[in-house]
């Protein structure tokens, strides 16, 4: 990576360091980020450039900023993999959360604001599709896996488990199809800025790196941040949060709605999956454990769901989701 940063962007390496999945480094001034962008089509790429860029005008202080190279590209190329490279605020300390919702939502107001409508990055009305290409992929492998035998624990707890994750999946789609049938979007349902996936360690950085950034219904970083809770142990759902974020922007029922759908799409379970037969061995065993333990945690995760939509009607009662009947 040093040579990487030398040859492509004039930068002398003092010591490169880790947060969470992001490579760092130091250099006598700064401090910046590597990330492998190979995934990333260049046209998406570049609007999440613009999307930073207008992030920094805003003087948003989440955004961290692309560094162009020594030829005024975006990315790098480094032993066949593309790289881009990001310079963070001044401010690198965490952050203290005073309101995340309220905080959240002003992101989000912001991020509605975007002078131009994104076209690559923009899943704005694509959760129905995505979805339902993600449980096709999987129940094609599913039945691959059927056919052969079974090497390993996590191939049967997948082999066994993968039913009832495919009827919560459809649950959700067919829980989206009435949505967008029966409710009507308001400007808050505009589309935003959001991450891939938000959680609370997420805002407490002092800066989110761009490749995070979606274009999307803020409803995503709301369902994204209460699955979160839930899987590293909060089991009730968190109400100030909600209220937080609601006062600042009153919701539509469409948004709630949104949120619901997503939550009840259990995207945790597809991606560990997904990550255990794309791992390398050594990281194999915690995949194993967190499959175990959101398989031990499926009735407590429709107990959450259920407790979602009961305290909708307790806080909006004029504000009803659909029920569910099997939860």
């Amino acid at each position: 990576m040093k040579e990487l940063l030398k040859k492509h962007y004039g930068i002398d390496v003092l010591d490169f360091f880790s947060i969470g999945q992001w490579q760092g480094f130091k250099t006598k001034r700064n401090i910046g980020f590597i990330a492998a962008v190979s995934h990333i089509d260049h046209k998406e790429l570049y609007e999440l450039y613009e999307m930073s860029r207008y992030l920094l005008m805003t003087n948003e202080r989440k955004a961290a900023s692309f560094l162009l190279t020594v030829n005024g590209d975006l990315t790098a190329e480094h032993n066949g993999t593309r790289y881009a490279v990001f310079q963070i605020p001044q401010q690198t300390k965490r952050l203290n959360i005073t309101s995340l919702g309220k905080e959240l939502s002003f992101f989000h107001e912001v991020g509605r604001r975007l002078p131009f409508t994104p076209v690559h990055s923009n899943r704005i009305g694509q959760w129905r599709n995505l979805w339902a290409r993600r449980i096709d992929q999987m129940e094609q492998f599913w039945s691959i896996q059927i056919a052969s035998k079974p090497h390993h624990a996590f191939d049967k707890l997948f082999i066994e488990s993968f039913p009832y994750y495919l009827g919560l999946g459809e649950n959700a789609i067919q829980y989206l199809a009435d949505t967008e049938l029966d409710d009507r979007p308001l400007p808050v349902d505009s589309g935003t800025i959001c991450h891939q996936r938000f959680t609370r360690e997420t805002w407490e950085n002092a800066f989110s790196l761009p490749v995070d950034f979606v274009f999307d219904h803020g409803g995503r970083d709301i369902a994204e941040c209460l699955r979160y809770d839930f899987l590293t142990g909060r089991q009730t759902i968190d109400e100030l949060f909600l209220a937080e974020y609601d006062r600042a922007s009153p919701l539509s029922s469409f948004f709630w709605r949104l949120v619901f759908s997503r939550l009840l799409f259990p995207v945790h379970y597809f991606e560990c999956v997904e990550n255990y037969y794309l791992a390398e061995e050594e990281e194999r065993d915690s995949l194993q454990f967190q499959m175990e333990k959101i398989l031990q945690t499926s009735s407590q995760y429709e107990q959450f769901l259920s407790s979602f939509s009961s305290m909708i009607y307790l806080r909006k009662k004029q504000i009803v989701l659909p029920a569910l009947t099997w939860l």
